[in-house]
């Protein structure tokens, strides 16, 4: 079963993307995988250093963009890995929806944990996926497989918060330290 906002939340990531994709084209395609994966992390860092510092944006940028922005960028990870050259929106939209197959047979197993988790643990979880992620790859061939299912939990997590938080950010001393 998906949590009730989990689709809303979903369809504006593939809003996002294709905003982003009329402005810029199909320019991703130039970044290889361990950039992609460095984009990620960017994001990630951010979100983190905002979360952790209980500070404001200082760039005024909402941090729910860079929620979104994980999404988007991991499933152009998942694209370039396996150098898809299908038309990218239909090609995301099949990435979408494994990513939410995926997230219903893990509700099945997990009783829906995720609603239990604070904040910055769904942040801390993606930054320990991409840290797995850069350790594989050099080798994406090799790893292929497990690289593409630390970018599934990646979108699943940003999805998670988004629906668990509504994609506030209210910083405050007590986030979870």
């Amino acid at each position: 079963m998906l949590p009730p906002l989990y689709t809303e939340w979903q369809d504006k990531a593939h809003r996002t993307f294709l905003v982003k994709r009329a402005q810029y084209g199909e320019s991703w395609r130039y970044l290889s995988l361990p950039s992609l994966i460095d984009l990620l992390l960017i994001k990630a860092q951010r979100i983190h250093t905002l979360l952790r510092n209980a500070a404001l944006p200082a760039t005024g940028e909402p941090p729910v963009e860079d929620w979104l922005s994980l999404v988007n960028y991991a499933a152009l990870a998942i694209l370039k890995l396996r150098a898809s050259h299908a038309p990218t929106e239909e090609a995301l939209k099949d990435i979408l929806e494994q990513a939410r197959r995926l997230l219903a047979c893990k509700n099945a197993d997990y009783g829906e944990a995720w609603r239990h988790m604070r904040p910055l643990a769904f942040i801390e979880f993606i930054l320990m996926k991409l840290e797995r992620i850069r350790h594989m790859d050099s080798q994406p061939d090799k790893n292929e497989d497990a690289i593409i299912d630390n970018l599934l939990d990646i979108m699943n997590y940003a999805l998670l918060y988004l629906t668990g938080y509504g994609g506030s950010f209210t910083p405050s001393p007590s986030v979870d330290r």
